[in-house]
């Protein structure tokens, strides 16, 4: 794939850079002052979008080309230094091993200016000129999430590399999260960012393996005296072998094409539909990248039952069907966890989220007090499973995998409280 051969091009140059020969003038580039020491991986060089590989270069010349690229015709110094010192000030730069240069940050924070503003030179304005809110989302949350988990790709791949894997498969990123808290935006414009730096990247929601309408009835009938799968939502309400088949499908390397389920939301007044096989997307592989986003994704089953069902007494059943969603996270390599400390603000981003909806035309909706009694279904997982979640990516990580968390406030925007 495009992406190993870059990396043993850099692995190549990381070579070459820990000869010393480059501290002084990558040291100046962070803001470390001359003689510092650079922020260098120990095993393989993790900073994939930096310096060029070798190509028969000495170390010599790799830093004075270095030195010369701190100096880019292309973007103003003004500009590059201005949306660093904004994305020093956000509460995930410190969760950055190996924060990009401040070029870096101004070059993909001009693209993300564009997309969410939509005039063109808007991206071309000073910071100042722009809405604060939506600058502060791009330097605080989406480019560090970014810039996260492309470290996370490289470092990836060289333990991948490192432990002799022959077959080439995608990297796949699980992004839990609640309903309305911008999941759908984040994770655009993250495949958007991906695909600019060169990656084929797909992104897949879990509400896209929900059950058919059918097959939700069924559900609800079955289970007619649990009120938590009447409708969409918990666990026991997807199709958790559709999930396993296109999380594989879009894992391995082979060439081909690979369907990508996609559900309405909007179809039944609002309870939603999985949308006809013919509309759905076509994924061309291999792919270097898989965005997988839910509220409960990586929530695991508990064994104290009883203490479920003095939450809800419809808990224990969810946790029996929650058993079998550990397939799915067998499949992620990587972990961004977002949470919220007050989870009744759920409420009012799902509300948000479908008068959007309904504003787009994609259908009637549900009203107000439907979406209400909606949510609600959803809390009593919120209360058994996140705070569990919380702890593992905090600690070890999800599933002892890389794991970045971050809380988020009402606005959405990331909370200096870890």
């Amino acid at each position: 794939m495009w992406r190993c051969s870059l990396l043993r091009r850099h692995l190549a140059t990381s070579a070459a850079l820990s000869a010393g020969a480059t501290a002084s003038s990558l040291g100046d580039r962070q803001g470390q002052g001359p003689g510092a020491t650079p922020r260098l991986g120990a095993s393989c060089e993790v900073r994939l979008w930096g310096p060029g590989g070798t190509r028969g270069r000495s170390a010599a010349e790799i830093a004075k080309e270095a030195e010369a690229a701190s100096k880019p015709c292309w973007l103003p110094t003004t500009l590059a230094e201005e949306a660093g010192g904004l994305a020093r000030q956000g509460p995930l730069y410190a969760k950055l091993a190996q924060p990009p240069f401040d070029e870096e940050w101004a070059r993909l924070g001009a693209v993300l200016v564009e997309r969410l503003t939509g005039p063109k030179g808007a991206a071309d304005l000073p910071l100042s000129a722009i809405d604060p809110q939506v600058v502060r989302r791009i330097y605080h949350t989406y480019l560090p999430i970014y810039f996260w988990m492309r470290q996370q790709l490289v470092d990836i791949e060289c333990t991948r590399l490192s432990r002799g894997d022959s077959e080439k498969r995608a990297v796949v990123f699980g992004i839990s999260a609640p309903q309305g808290c911008g999941k759908t935006t984040m994770v655009e414009l993250l495949k958007a960012l991906f695909i600019l730096d060169g990656m084929s990247c797909q992104a897949l929601s879990i509400d896209d393996f929900y059950l058919p309408a059918s097959g939700q009835q069924a559900v609800a009938e079955l289970h007619h005296s649990n009120s938590l799968v009447q409708t969409r939502g918990n666990a026991g309400t997807h199709e958790v072998s559709l999930g396993e088949r296109t999380l594989q499908a879009l894992s391995r390397s082979r060439e081909g094409e690979v369907q990508l389920p996609r559900y309405n939301k909007s179809a039944n007044r609002g309870r939603g539909d999985r949308a006809p096989s013919q509309s759905w997307d076509t994924a061309q592989m291999p792919c270097d990248v898989v965005l997988l986003e839910g509220w409960m994704l990586g929530f695991k089953a508990r064994a104290d039952s009883a203490a479920l069902a003095r939450i809800h007494t419809g808990l224990p059943l969810v946790n029996e069907k929650l058993q079998k969603y550990q397939a799915w996270d067998d499949f992620i390599d990587a972990w961004c966890v977002v949470g919220v400390e007050d989870i009744k603000q759920v409420y009012g981003w799902r509300l948000q989220a479908e008068h959007a909806m309904k504003e787009s035309g994609k259908g009637p909706g549900m009203s107000d007090e439907e979406v209400r009694c909606f949510v609600d279904k959803y809390m009593p997982a919120y209360s058994a499973y996140r705070d569990t979640l919380y702890a593992a990516a905090s600690g070890e990580g999800v599933d002892k995998k890389p794991s970045l968390l971050f809380h988020v406030g009402g606005d959405r925007n990331p909370v200096s409280n870890e």
